[in-house]
């Protein structure tokens, strides 16, 4: 696939972010080693881009470190990547009194002038934070980041084959649905009318793995994360059967 070819099949990028990409791309080939990008992406890249796989002529792979890690960096390689330059860190707040939480975290990273690209998801457990990050950041993450809001913090970089991985929470749930559509969809989860569903759509309130660009009848894809402002953020499993009036059953697991 040549690069306007490229362009156009993830069109929703900035062009400099695809660029950089499809440069990765020809490296990869041209050297035959595994390329990695230095920045994490959303599932709508990520997941175009590997199923681009067949068409660029290379295998493409993902890895975020937590089991469905949404935010990853994704690799090129004609062999199975045995290395990512991703490294594992927790962020363990010292005071017993604040209750810190995601946005406290993901506040005080950036606060360090680091950009979102540059790190993963953050995952919650225990009163400690969990965070992907690229290796190139890690030490200046360990010496820089010292307190979280009031709350002085400790960093440890940890080893990403001996230590537990935290996973998400999830609350699952099956719900009937006329239709995959993404307006039907955000009606059943929202418990709510279906022209409150496509109005929440038209104010930019609904995302489909992080992305506002898509039409009221888009068809949901099974592993899409669906993320509706002021009522949460939900991942569609699969289907697991049909009711009696032809409703589709679908395993819907909702972020804790």
């Amino acid at each position: 696939m040549d690069k306007k070819g490229f362009l156009k099949k993830v069109s929703f990028l900035d062009n400099n972010v695809v660029s950089s990409i499809y440069d990765k791309i020809i490296l990869a080939q041209k050297i035959n080693k595994v390329i990695c990008t230095g920045e994490f992406y959303t599932p709508q890249v990520w997941k175009t881009i590997e199923s681009l796989s067949e068409d660029i002529g290379i295998n493409v792979y993902s890895y975020g470190v937590f089991e469905d890690a949404e935010r990853r960096i994704i690799a090129f390689s004609n062999d199975n990547v045995l290395y990512y330059p991703v490294n594992l860190i927790k962020v363990k707040g010292k005071s017993k009194f604040n209750n810190l939480k995601h946005k406290d975290y993901l506040g005080a990273i950036m606060a360090l002038g680091i950009k979102r690209e540059k790190f993963g998801d953050l995952i919650l457990s225990n009163d400690e934070c969990y965070a992907a990050v690229h290796e190139e950041i890690v030490q200046y993450i360990k010496m820089n980041l010292t307190s979280i809001g009031k709350s002085k913090c400790t960093v440890d970089v940890l080893n990403i084959c001996d230590c537990r991985i935290p996973k998400y929470d999830f609350q699952e749930s099956v719900v009937n649905v006329s239709s995959l559509r993404i307006d039907c969809v955000v009606s059943t989860l929202c418990n709510i009318a279906r022209g409150k569903a496509e109005e929440l759509i038209r104010q930019g309130k609904v995302l489909v793995d992080y992305s506002d660009d898509f039409r009221k009848n888009k068809i949901l894809k099974f592993s899409s994360i669906i993320t509706i402002r002021g009522y949460g953020k939900f991942k569609i499993v699969e289907e697991i059967g049909w009711t009696n009036s032809g409703k589709v059953k679908i395993l819907v697991k909702k972020f804790i």
